[in-house]
């Protein structure tokens, strides 16, 4: 299922499976946290701001230390 939510976050679900994909989001909690923080890295990557008390900054220090590849010069953490 943890792909099926990162391909509905993508675009990349259509017809029955983003509607298999939907239902399984909206009836399981374990489902719906990793649709949101799917949602929030994906966010993080690309820049976009998040209304968070300082969540993405965390999902980027645990991407860091996990040695994630993140492109060159981007660090959404600079000031």
């Amino acid at each position: 299922m943890s792909l099926d939510v990162s391909r509905m976050l993508d675009g990349d679900l259509a017809g029955d499976e983003l509607k298999d994909a939907l239902a399984a989001v909206s009836g399981d909690s374990n489902q719906r946290d990793r649709y949101t923080l799917y949602g929030l890295v994906g966010d993080v990557l690309r820049g976009n701001s998040t209304p968070d008390d300082g969540f993405s900054m965390r999902i980027f220090e645990r991407m860091r230390a996990e040695e994630t590849k993140v492109e060159p010069g981007y660090d959404p953490l600079a000031e």
